[in-house]
């Protein structure tokens, strides 16, 4: 299952052979039997809080039909950890994962080590396995933009001095145990919560 993060709603693309969650939806949606190219024109998502779930045979061709009017842009980020403590940044006054867009011609894991160096200040992270992948939408540059993020859990075993980069708004990054998570999840995204619930093991 892919979820695409909107403001506060959610749309979850479940591919047809996967058994459907026992939860409530707002909309039901097979991509067979529905034309998804108006799909998000039926909510007003800023003032929404809905959970969507269209049904697939063909995830790239059911996730363009949604979005075909966004921009698409790719970024990478990941949880480091060092011995029992997490790394975590405070940008504009919420809690997120250091994460950035990929350079071009960069793969993701590369991208992730990058970012999480430029952004915390630490040297030589090491991905450990790929956590999962998350989409969201925002405004770029006054554009409607969907960024797919691939996430990673990496070791990290180096000092732990830390160094938030204030030109990309990130006014602390910080080390913390696990008990301490549910901080971050009170002050956090949506899609930032969805990455510690696939991180819960780590």
């Amino acid at each position: 299952m892919y979820k695409v993060f909107i403001d506060n709603s959610v749309i979850e693309f479940l591919d047809s052979s996967e058994e459907r969650p026992s939860k409530e939806y707002n909309l039901v949606l097979n991509s067979l039997e529905n034309d998804l190219s108006k799909l998000l024109d039926q909510f007003d998502f800023p003032a929404s809080e809905v959970c969507i779930l269209v049904v697939y045979e063909d995830f790239e061709m059911a996730f363009n039909q949604v979005f075909h009017a966004y921009e698409f842009m790719d970024a990478a980020g990941g949880i480091v950890k060092c011995d029992r403590r997490y790394l975590f940044i405070e940008r504009h006054g919420v809690w997120d994962i250091p994460k950035g867009k990929l350079d071009a011609n960069e793969q993701p894991w590369e991208a992730a080590v990058r970012e999480i160096e430029e952004e915390c200040g630490i040297k030589g992270p090491v991905i450990d396995h790929l956590l999962g992948i998350t989409f969201h939408t925002y405004s770029y540059m006054g554009r409607a933009t969907i960024k797919k993020n691939w996430w990673y859990a990496l070791n990290y075993s180096g000092p732990m001095d830390l160094f938030p980069q204030e030109e990309e708004s990130i006014t602390q990054a910080v080390w913390i145990e696990k008990e301490e998570w549910e901080m971050i999840r009170n002050n956090t995204y949506d899609s930032i919560r969805e990455v510690l619930d696939m991180a819960k093991d780590w």
